[in-house]
């Protein structure tokens, strides 16, 4: 028994230092990434690129896509738009040729960020709520037409809503 006993003090004092030295690398902030439980998304300190880099907004536009800069599904619908010429490829985003190409555009929506834009995001919840989707099942892309106070979810619903217009 005495032989073991300076082998499990080392044990112990090597799985102290190991928790002391993992601990002190989780909160020294090796990663800025941390969940947003509103929307179960990402947060952190600087955006990642996305080919829409900001709000869109246009005159008239009677729905809104919410997305989140960094969501690769948001990303294969921006591409999807520009590719089926429901938006300009454009980037940085120009209001100005925004506006150009919008007075030609078969359907006006607006594009809000919610990951990084908590004014978005509430906006976001709210349009949830009004067609009763629960908070936590939220997530983006997700579309609101304000016109018949509709929601459409992920990238087929809404790239379906777009061809059927």
């Amino acid at each position: 028994m005495k032989k073991f006993l300076p082998i499990l003090v080392v044990i112990v004092v090597v799985g102290i230092i190991g928790s002391i030295i993992y601990l002190a690398t989780k909160s020294s902030g090796s990663s800025t990434a941390t969940t947003d439980s509103a929307n179960n998304s990402p947060t952190t300190t600087e955006q990642p690129k996305s080919l829409v880099s900001g709000d869109i907004t246009i005159a008239g536009a009677t729905a809104t896509i919410y997305y989140g800069n960094g969501c690769p599904h948001c990303a294969n619908l921006e591409k999807w738009l520009v590719d089926n010429n429901f938006l300009p490829n454009v980037n940085p985003v120009d209001q100005t040729a925004i506006d150009s190409w919008a007075a030609n555009a078969k359907i006006k929506f607006a594009i809000k960020e919610v990951w990084y834009n908590q004014t978005n995001s509430a906006e976001l919840s709210d349009k949830a709520a009004i067609c009763k989707i629960p908070e936590k099942q939220v997530g983006v892309p997700f579309m609101f037409d304000s016109a018949t106070s509709k929601c459409y979810t992920g990238e087929t619903d809404i790239e379906n809503y777009f061809l059927g217009k």
